[in-house]
């Protein structure tokens, strides 16, 4: 048993064992993307510095693009351009734009108040077509009845493009929706969606009332909602990063937030159970800054006082110290909770690896980093549990996907015990491993060292990047 964890051991501090390498991508980019993945990939695109204005600036040229290769000229063309207040709006707007530059008649409904508009980016764009006066025409249809004032302007279009909805969609739609698109099916026409009809579920394709496109224009990637419209499906590149499929970054602590909502981290219920060595001070300072509840429970003491015993059998996760064998907590887990550990160690039910790792990577990570994805990975698989390798570049894999981040600052050996401590964190309010993982390696490495210095400080740094994101 002792030679096979210190085998794992050597494998983790060295990564240089043999490995059978089938296969390209693993954390890379598959040939169908999920709207959950396209969220996280748009945040980390712009937190590497390709903002959400260049991509939409990019969808929307490439949009009309190829429209115009469809109907064989811009100049003379009526185009009906039809936009959501979300950022698939702002695509349409950005499309109508580049239409109006080339040549078409464009006009532009925007099916919603214009202070409806969500974003920056959509605002931008809208406001560059509302000031377009000479060379398109702008109508602000909010309403049912006002779309059917103006459904006589379906009827002599050479082409509808629909960019009401985006990949955050579900099905279902509002009645102005719904009537807009009805319109649009009945036009004898060219119909294009931008990135997918709306009225579909992006992931699932479900969906009753629906734009029946003749093209669409799938933005950076397929989703899986186009499997329906293989031949009538063309991808467009927007200048998405690749890196930004496997970094974790933003978009993971974005994804984590989506799913477990901002109300459980402030019910998050850890143990930190630790030896006759104490607690790690500054690690005690830092969990009592975040939000929820940590019991601070010596193993010793477990025996004798009950409250601690409950607090570790009531907790979501277990933070343990190195100096604490995972064999002499088990007996006070009725529930298999997960254990955040920082050295490989013997089996458990439910374990979760947080190590540290001095290899360099950063110089050849360009050449390598397919290989490091997939030695993480492979780790993963040999210790049976998720696994995190904090070092000049942070690797993390569950087993079926894994992340780096070399962005920002690597931390410190001597701050090393804060990413177990957030990790475990992030997991006693019920977040994904994966998740936590990511959202723990992007908070730290983009804290400032005088932030790492003072625990109170980096909790507040925690709470204030989750609130942007949230």
């Amino acid at each position: 048993m002792r030679s096979k964890v210190a085998a794992i051991c050597g494998y983790w501090l060295l990564f240089n064992v043999y490995i059978n390498r089938g296969g390209d991508g693993v954390g890379l980019v598959s040939d169908v993307v999920s709207s959950e993945d396209m969220m996280v990939w748009d945040e980390n695109s712009a937190y590497m510095g390709v903002s959400r204005l260049l991509l939409m600036e990019n969808a929307g040229a490439a949009v009309a693009r190829r429209l115009v290769s469809s109907l064989g000229q811009a100049a003379g063309k009526k185009v009906l351009v039809l936009c959501g207040p979300g950022n698939n709006g702002g695509d349409g707007f950005a499309a109508a734009r580049h239409l109006a530059c080339m040549g078409a008649d464009v006009t532009v409904f925007l099916l919603a108040e214009p202070e409806k508009i969500r974003t920056l980016e959509a605002r931008v764009n809208f406001e560059a077509v509302q000031n377009m006066r000479a060379s398109l025409r702008l109508f602000v249809v909010d309403t049912v009845e006002r779309l059917l004032e103006l459904a006589n302007v379906f009827e002599d279009v050479d082409a509808v493009v629909d960019a009401v909805l985006g990949t955050g969609a579900k099905p279902g739609l509002p009645d102005l929706y719904k009537t807009a698109i009805k319109l649009a099916n009945t036009v004898n026409c060219t119909r294009l969606a931008v990135d997918l009809p709306t009225g579909l579920d992006t992931d699932t394709g479900e969906g009753e009332t629906y734009f029946e496109p003749d093209i669409i224009v799938a933005l950076h990637m397929k989703k899986p909602v186009h499997q329906k419209f293989i031949e009538k499906t063309v991808v467009e590149p927007i200048g998405m990063p690749p890196e930004a499929a496997f970094l974790a970054g933003p978009g993971q602590l974005k994804l984590l937030l989506k799913k477990i909502g901002l109300g459980k981290l402030s019910s998050a219920r850890l143990a930190y159970v630790f030896g006759e060595k104490g607690p790690i001070d500054f690690v005690r300072d830092f969990l009592t800054g975040l939000k929820g509840a940590t019991a601070f429970c010596d193993l010793n003491m477990l025996v004798e006082n009950p409250e601690l015993r409950y607090a570790v059998a009531s907790s979501r996760a277990v933070l343990l110290s190195p100096d604490v064998s995972p064999s002499s907590i088990k007996p006070f887990l009725p529930r298999s909770q997960p254990i955040v550990l920082t050295a490989p160690t013997g089996f458990l039910t439910n374990p979760i690896y947080v190590l540290w790792s001095d290899k360099p990577m950063l110089q050849d990570f360009r050449d390598k980093h397919r290989d490091y994805l997939k030695d993480v990975e492979e780790l993963c698989r040999k210790l049976a549990a998720p696994v995190y390798v904090v070092g000049e570049v942070d690797m993390l894999s569950n087993g079926v996907k894994s992340l780096a981040n070399w962005l920002g600052k690597p931390i410190k050996q001597s701050h090393f015990p804060y990413a177990a401590a957030l990790v475990a964190w992030f997991i006693s309010s019920g977040a994904d491993p994966l998740l936590s993982m990511a959202s723990a390696s992007y908070l730290l490495r983009s804290a400032e060292l005088p932030i790492l210095e003072n625990p109170k400080n980096l909790a507040d740094h925690v709470h204030s990047s989750i609130e942007r994101l949230a």
